[in-house]
């Protein structure tokens, strides 16, 4: 069972929100788009992330603290000895999700636990997903020009993934079943066949594959 439950993130985004809703008008008045940049926007909203997600935790346990200060934890639960590191993503503009750390920070931790909230573009549909016990082992190997950030390697870190809100759903499993389904149809032509058992094969050998599902929140 995930330390934090869904509904500490319906009420956490519920405040996330509200903020983005005034920080949004406030750009507004002087002539900016918060939504624009969504990573920047994003970063605009980190704080709030860190904030409220802190403020539900600490109703149920204690010793949970939350400064932002540079090279701290973003959430520390003293209560149950957690480190918590808060992650805010939109989809890029070639349509993927990316679920990122610091590298330095995990090799250094050797093991931390994750809260990836992910938000649609108008900040009114999220997926909220919480990992415990990451490695560097569960991200890609850290490339020149990162600036030392790694992306996960999700068909390893799903194995440590509490769906909070939202879902995380297969995206191999979808295909291989429609796959399979066609192949069952005795009247499909021989190249068909051949084309689906290629498909086929394929889904099954690679890494499994994921696509991000949102879910509205009501405010």
């Amino acid at each position: 069972m995930s330390y934090i439950t869904r509904e500490m993130a319906e009420s956490a985004l519920k405040k996330m929100a509200s903020f983005h809703k005034d920080l949004d008008e406030l750009f507004q008045r002087h002539g900016m788009n918060l939504k624009e940049n969504l990573g920047r926007r994003n970063i605009l909203l980190s704080q709030a992330q860190e904030k409220y997600f802190a403020e539900e935790l600490s109703l149920v346990y204690e010793g949970v603290e939350s400064d932002g200060r540079t090279g701290q934890p973003d959430i520390v639960i003293n209560s149950l000895g957690k480190e918590l590191e808060c992650k805010l993503t939109s989809k890029t503009k070639s349509g993927a999700y990316s679920f990122q750390s610091d590298y330095e920070t995990l090799q250094k931790k050797g093991s931390l636990d994750y809260l990836y909230v992910v938000a649609d573009e108008n900040f009114e549909k999220f997926t909220v997903l919480h990992y415990e016990g990451l490695t560097t082992e569960d991200f890609r190997h850290l490339s020149p020009g990162a600036r030392g950030k790694v992306s996960m390697k999700k068909h390893t870190a799903n194995k440590k993934l509490n769906r909070v809100f939202g879902d995380l759903a297969s995206k191999s499993l979808k295909q291989i079943k429609r796959l399979e389904d066609l192949l069952e149809k005795d009247d499909i032509p021989a190249y068909m066949r051949k084309k689906y058992n290629k498909s086929l094969q394929y889904w099954k050998s690679e890494p499994e594959k994921y696509t991000v599902v949102l879910e509205d929140i009501i405010v």
